[in-house]
């Protein structure tokens, strides 16, 4: 018997590998040059951790908007999110302190891991309050997740947000960013960074509405909103629209009820 010679080059197949390296050799150089460039924002003044959740959203609507046909949305969302988690890390190490006893804590994880990056120092801390200390205490590096906080089966945490230690804090994401279109994402980001418009954004009010007056007052001051959850005297407001901590109308509703506090605001993709 002959020894049995190589299987025969198939030429196809080796000229497509080797377009696959050279396209995996520019990416890898267009990566480390975009890397490098981002390094630039670590210089620029802001306040708290380098996240810009409102860019961040901006970018990636727009990469979706211009991607070609078969480029899955799913795929770009990750890529991207790796290099914005990357370019993070090189302006300043943060920390993401996870809270969420009642729901189911390995999720919460997942979904921050996946936004904030595996290298990303991600820790959960039990009760959502913890990791919202976290964040207050430790403004400039550290942000919290917990979970959405009108989501059923997740404990009536949410009415600790009106307690002045935590005043500094802004909603300034619900995740996943890409997902099933709904009005209770599965996680929200506090930080005690400003949030900024994103478009088709969602803000979140907590109100002392012993009352209940607050659907008059929401009427009065031309808000799209409704009622997600109450825990007597609070509720908690999703109103349509981006609303500044110092939105005029926010302002306007407190002579109608008795206390108003924009929590910030979130877009998705």
């Amino acid at each position: 018997m002959s020894e049995s010679g190589p299987p025969p080059e198939n030429s196809a197949s080796d000229s497509i590998r080797r377009e696959v390296d050279g396209i995996d050799q520019t990416l890898l150089a267009l990566v480390a040059q975009r890397l490098r460039l981002g390094e630039g924002l670590a210089t620029a003044p802001r306040s708290g951790p380098p996240i810009e959740p409102a860019n961040e959203i901006k970018l990636v609507r727009r990469l979706l908007s211009i991607a070609p046909p078969g480029a899955e949305p799913e795929l770009i969302v990750e890529l991207w999110r790796a290099l914005i988690a990357a370019g993070v890390r090189r302006q300043r190490v943060i920390d993401v302190a996870v809270g969420g006893a009642r729901s189911d804590p390995s999720r919460l994880f997942d979904i921050a891991r996946r936004h904030f990056g595996a290298r990303t120092r991600i820790a959960h801390v039990g009760d959502p309050q913890v990791a919202l200390a976290r964040a207050a205490e430790h403004p400039e590096t550290c942000v919290a997740v917990t979970p959405w906080p009108s989501a059923p089966g997740v404990g009536s945490w949410w009415p600790a947000l009106s307690e002045s230690r935590f005043h500094k804090l802004h909603l300034v994401a619900g995740l996943p960013l890409l997902g099933v279109a709904s009005d209770t994402p599965e996680a929200c980001v506090f930080s005690c960074g400003l949030n900024e418009e994103a478009g088709k954004d969602v803000s979140l009010l907590l109100i002392d509405d012993p009352h209940h007056r607050l659907q008059r007052a929401l009427n009065d001051v031309g808000l799209n909103g409704r009622e997600v959850a109450r825990s007597e005297p609070r509720a908690l407001i999703r109103v349509e629209g981006f609303l500044a901590a110092d939105d005029p109308r926010a302002k306007a509703m407190a002579s109608m009820v008795e206390r108003v506090r924009v929590l910030g605001s979130y877009a998705q993709i």
